[in-house]
């Protein structure tokens, strides 16, 4: 996952978490104000309606004379009945405005809810009764008839009271549960707010791992190199543009760190290789002296003289000596390879042979294994019998009497594999690197020339060489040197 993509997965989860909590929010607030005002309000038209009603039927009990006595005191015998001719009228019209009234809330659609269907049914059943009533009074004044009429108007009123009473008791209830749901929806609201804040605490370590951490080892990594600590390695264990740039700091800084090795050592292997031109250049003249002084004495001697011996011994250690320069010349120039083909097989085959004879001076038994002939190869055969045969020497000089040297030979992917392996004491760990610089020798009476001599070589026919000591862990003591070497020295090495 890119970086960019990280930032977009970050900022859609708190897109996300918002969102939910706008739409909860809002949800909320509309989900809650319907649930407690609705109520409210679908019971108040029908509440006025009932009220206008009930106060028209007032009207109706004061003209009756119900707001003066009782109901009792009414049928008591000795009070006078009113006039209905005059009060039969008045009755009719208030109810009349009853009968409108009860039109009017029919058309309300919360009465249907708020009461049902059958009040305004039962409310119309009373006034057709009162109004029937209040009829045959006005025509007969009939005493009997006037209490009929208070009846049917008190119990319209109780009728009327209850209705109301249920309506409120409908909207006390609705409040209560009102009040529960205003409860519930803090609990969700207060929910999405956790939730909201552990999305964000979430993409907080989100955007510490991704950015703010790999970021801050990208700063201590560019440190240690503005220190020119280039074996510093910056470790971001992510797979987007800052793991992949801290891929391409590690990599400058052994690009870098390899160049000013390389630099390093040819100004080294320069500086020595200037004195190595001074010092050959100084002996070479003296040596010359000694060499041509020997032999002249040599031929001016008698056949059978003993001195003849020591002018021979003289003019071989000047040739050595001469020898000796000459590879100090060779490891500090470059080495001119002449092409042509070879068989490797034969090459160490030959070095071998010539080899057994010190060998077995030294009760050292060689033994050669050839896992797979690797066939014909191009490259300067000369140069590489010398490395071979550097390897194959150091190997005979530090194998310990009756023990045996191996040498393996194979062929892998375009390349001819030669290992040489002693049972001698072993190279420390930490000497694994310096045994290949020019001049570096632990042997007393080495020249710290063969290896550096056979690395150079090597390299030049685009193949490797390798140290293992001990040879199998620390249960074997031994040296094993592995070398590979590309069969067309032509080819560049890949890698």
């Amino acid at each position: 996952m890119s970086l960019r993509q990280k930032f977009f997965v970050i900022l859609a989860m708190l897109a996300v978490i918002l969102g939910a909590n706008a739409a909860l929010s809002i949800w909320s607030i509309r989900f809650l104000e319907r649930e407690l005002a609705w109520p409210l309000r679908s019971a108040q038209p029908v509440l006025s309606g009932l009220h206008a009603i009930k106060r028209l039927g007032e009207q109706q009990a004061n003209e009756l004379g119900i707001g003066r006595f009782t109901l009792d005191e009414l049928v008591d015998e000795d009070l006078i009945t009113p006039d209905a001719s005059e009060i039969a009228p008045r009755v009719l019209a208030i109810e009349q405005q009853i009968v409108q009234q009860l039109s009017d809330m029919e058309r309300l659609e919360s009465l249907r809810l708020r009461s049902g269907v059958s009040t305004t049914q039962n409310l119309r059943t009373r006034s057709q009764e009162i109004r029937v009533i209040a009829e045959q009074w006005g025509d007969s004044s009939g005493r009997d008839a006037y209490e009929r009429l208070i009846e049917r108007i008190e119990a319209r009123h109780e009728l009327i009271e209850r209705i109301e009473g249920r309506i409120i008791e409908d909207a006390a209830l609705a409040n209560t549960h009102g009040q529960r749901l205003r409860m519930l929806i803090f609990t969700i609201i207060a929910v999405g707010l956790l939730g909201a804040g552990l999305v964000a605490v979430y993409s907080i370590i989100l955007l510490r791992r991704w950015v703010l951490e790999p970021v801050e080892r990208l700063r201590e990594g560019a440190q240690h190199f503005a220190k020119g600590e280039f074996e510093h390695e910056i470790r971001v264990q992510t797979g987007d543009e800052l793991g992949q740039l801290g891929d391409e700091f590690n990599h400058m800084a052994s690009t870098i760190q390899s160049m000013q090795d390389e630099r390093v050592e040819r100004e080294r292997l320069a500086a020595m290789g200037e004195m190595a031109q001074r010092t050959v250049h100084n002996l070479r003249t003296p040596l010359a002296g000694i060499r041509a002084l020997a032999e002249t004495t040599q031929s001016e001697l008698e056949p059978d003289s003993d001195l003849r011996e020591i002018q021979q011994r003289i003019i071989s250690s000047v040739d050595r000596f001469e020898g000796w320069l000459q590879g100090m010349l060779r490891v500090s120039s470059p080495l001119e390879l002449h092409h042509r083909a070879y068989h490797p097989l034969e090459l160490v085959q030959g070095v071998i042979e010539s080899h057994r004879g010190a060998a077995e001076s030294r009760s050292v038994d060689l033994l050669l294994d050839v896992q797979q002939d690797p066939g014909e190869g191009i490259g300067d055969p000369d140069q590489l019998e010398h490395a071979v045969t550097a390897l194959l020497s150091n190997a005979i000089d530090y194998a310990p009497s009756g023990t045996s040297v191996e040498l393996v030979i194979g062929y892998i992917e375009g390349y001819w594999t030669l290992e040489v392996r002693d049972h001698g004491p072993g190279i420390p760990a930490d000497l694994h690197v310096s045994i290949f610089r020019p001049y570096f020798t632990t042997r007393k009476g080495g020249t710290g020339i063969g290896l550096a001599l056979v690395q150079r070589i090597i390299d030049q026919h685009r193949g490797t060489i390798e140290v293992r000591s001990p040879l199998n862990g620390d249960s074997e003591p031994g040296t094993a040197f592995a070398v590979r070497v590309r069969l067309d020295a032509r080819v560049e090495r890949k890698g």
